[in-house]
C-alpha cells in the first residue's frame, strides 16, 4: 500500500539510487522531495521521492537513506535498525499529522541505546486488512505499532518508532523533571467479551512491562 506523506524536501545518498548502497561518509546527497510510503508486510516501509534534477519519481528508498540536511556531519554507519524499531506488521497503514503534537520536540532511544531528538512530522496507524487475509496484530492491541517520524537534530537522519519508546516534550507544559509514566503495562481492550474470555485462559496479553523511554 502506498499513502502520501506531507510533501518535505530531503536529501537521498545517491548510491542507494544506483543499485550499490553505501554507508561512507562521502556518499554523495541529492536533492529530493518526500512523496509517499508504500508499506510492505514483514519489511521496512519504502519511500517515494520526486529527484527534480533528473525529473524521475524513485519509489524503493530506504529509510536510512533519508536525511534533511545536504551533508552529512557525522562518523560511523546509521543502519535501518537505528532508525527503525520494526518491519511493517500489515500491508495497509493510514497515515496522519496529529495536531496537538506537531513539532513538538520527541526524544527516543534507539535499539543500541543512542539517543535521536527531533521535530515530529507524522504518525502512521496499521489499519485491517482490506482482503481475506487476516494479519492479526493490526487488530490485537497489545501488538499494535504506530510509527511516529521525526528527522534527528545531529545527524538529519529519518527516524521512526513506536510511541512507548519516545517523550513527546511541550516547553511550556512539561516539567523540567518529568515523571515515570503512571502506565507500566501495554493496552488491553477490556470491554471486549471476547478478549476477557481470553484473558481468563492466559495471562501472558498484556503482563511484561514495555513502557520504557530511558532504554534501548
Amino acid at each position: 500500500m502506498i499513502v502520501d506523506t506531507p510533501i518535505i524536501e530531503c536529501y537521498v545518498r545517491k548510491s542507494h539510487l544506483s543499485g550499490a548502497p553505501s554507508f561512507s561518509k562521502d556518499d554523495e546527497l541529492i536533492f529530493a522531495i518526500l512523496m509517499g510510503i508504500r508499506f510492505v508486510r514483514n519489511r521496512s516501509p519504502l519511500f517515494i521521492v520526486y529527484i527534480p534534477s533528473v525529473g524521475a519519481v524513485y519509489d524503493k528508498v530506504n529509510q536510512n537513506a533519508i536525511f534533511n540536511k545536504p551533508e552529512l556531519d557525522f562518523e560511523g554507519v546509521i543502519d535501518m535498525d537505528d532508525v527503525a524499531w520494526w518491519d511493517c506488521i500489515s500491508d495497509y497503514w493510514q497515515l496522519t499529522q496529529i495536531q496537538g503534537i506537531r513539532r513538538m520536540n520527541v526524544e527516543m532511544f534507539n535499539r543500541k541505546g543512542h539517543k535521536w531528538e527531533g521535530d515530529y512530522l507524522w504518525t502512521c496507524d496499521p489499519q485491517r486488512p482490506r482482503d481475506t487475509i487476516d494479519y492479526g496484530q493490526s487488530e490485537t492491541w497489545h501488538e499494535h505499532k504506530t510509527k511516529t517520524f521525526f528527522f534527528d537534530n545531529h545527524t538529519g537522519a529519518l527516524i521512526c518508532g513506536p510511541n512507548n519508546k519516545m517523550r513527546f516534550l511541550d516547553s511550556s507544559l512539561c516539567p523540567e523533571e518529568l515523571e515515570i509514566p503512571y502506565w507500566m503495562k501495554v493496552y488491553k481492550d477490556s470491554d471486549s467479551p471476547e478478549r476477557i474470555s481470553h484473558e481468563n485462559e492466559s495471562k501472558k496479553l498484556g503482563d511484561t512491562d514495555r513502557w520504557d523511554y530511558e532504554k534501548g
